[in-house]
This record gives C-alpha cells, sequence and structure tokens, in this order.
C-alpha cells in the first residue's frame, strides 16, 4: 500500500505549549469524561488561547508545528481537538510520549522532528512523509524524523487504533 504524502500550510507554535491551557481550555471539557466528545467544542477552543484565528481559519490538511515539550499535561481531549480540527499531521521538536500514542490512536501522527521550528514559518507549505520520515521544506529543503513502524502505520492507514484492530480481526 503505498501512504499519502501530507502537505499542508504550517500553523506553527512555540516550547512549551500545555495541553489542558495552551492546546484547549481543559475547564470547558473536563465535566465530560466518559462521553463521546463534543466535537464543534473541541474544534471552536483548538489553540484558540495561542492564536485566535485558528479554529475558523484552520483547512483541512493543515500542519502544526512546534517546539520542545509540546502538550505536555495533556488528555485525549488534547489529541482530539487537534484531530477534529482539519490537522493532518504534528511535527514538533520534542513531547510526552504519551501525546504521541494518544494520538496515533485516533489517527494523527506526530513526528519529533530536531530543529524543525528554525526551519518553517506560519503559512509555508510543507510536505511530510511519516512511512519514511520525510520532511520537504518550502524552498525543497528535507529534514528527517524516525520514519513510523509497520504497526504505527497500520494504525495511521486505518485512522486510528480501533479501525486498526477492526482490521486485523477481520482478516483472520
Amino acid at each position: 500500500m503505498e501512504d499519502p504524502q501530507l502537505k499542508g500550510r504550517v500553523w506553527k507554535f512555540g516550547d512549551q505549549v500545555s495541553g489542558d491551557d495552551g492546546i484547549i481550555d481543559f475547564s470547558a471539557v473536563r465535566d465530560g469524561f466518559g462521553k463521546p466528545f463534543d466535537a464543534p467544542l473541541l474544534r471552536s477552543m483548538c489553540f484558540r488561547r495561542l492564536n485566535p484565528r485558528f479554529p475558523s481559519e484552520v483547512r483541512e490538511g493543515d500542519i502544526v508545528v512546534a517546539g520542545k515539550n509540546f502538550a505536555h499535561h495533556n488528555h485525549i481531549e488534547v489529541s482530539a481537538a487537534i484531530k477534529l480540527s482539519g490537522i493532518s499531521v504534528v511535527l514538533v521538536e520534542s513531547c510526552e510520549s504519551g501525546f504521541v500514542r494518544r494520538a496515533l490512536s485516533q489517527g494523527l501522527p506526530i513526528l519529533t522532528v530536531p530543529g524543525i521550528t528554525a526551519h518553517v514559518s506560519n503559512g509555508d507549505t510543507i510536505g511530510v512523509d511519516p512511512a519514511n520520515g520525510l520532511i520537504t521544506l518550502a524552498d525543497g529543503r528535507t529534514l528527517s524524523a524516525q520514519p513510523f513502524s509497520e504497526r504505527m502505520l497500520a494504525i495511521w492507514r486505518a485512522g486510528g487504533l480501533v479501525r486498526a484492530l477492526q482490521n486485523e480481526f477481520q482478516q483472520r
């Protein structure tokens, strides 16, 4: 199976972006544990504290690029909000491993790319190939990230962990 090459417009954020007060306002969703996600609410609050234009201007396929310690203090609603807003991939200099697992379980790939924030600007169009760990910058240069493992690719291709497991059981 040929993997899609993700291409999108960059939304750039800095270091130390907290999941529960930078990416979303946790106080607005904390009563929702155990309930289905309130998709319109999550989309409307995603990154609005850091960039008030984000919720209304983000487009399907856009890409988030962020610095060190991205999404610390995160919970499942953080990756859900990013995915529901239409972001196709998140490129970070560093983040918690729990964020990577929660995001991928929803079909949102996270790649660690050391120094990425020095090479992109808001609005740049870049390409991302998670299978090979390649990022093509607006000027044509490439950066490398750790490629996805076969298991991670299967989850991403399926659109999330639940669908990947369903596919596995159907193949048996």
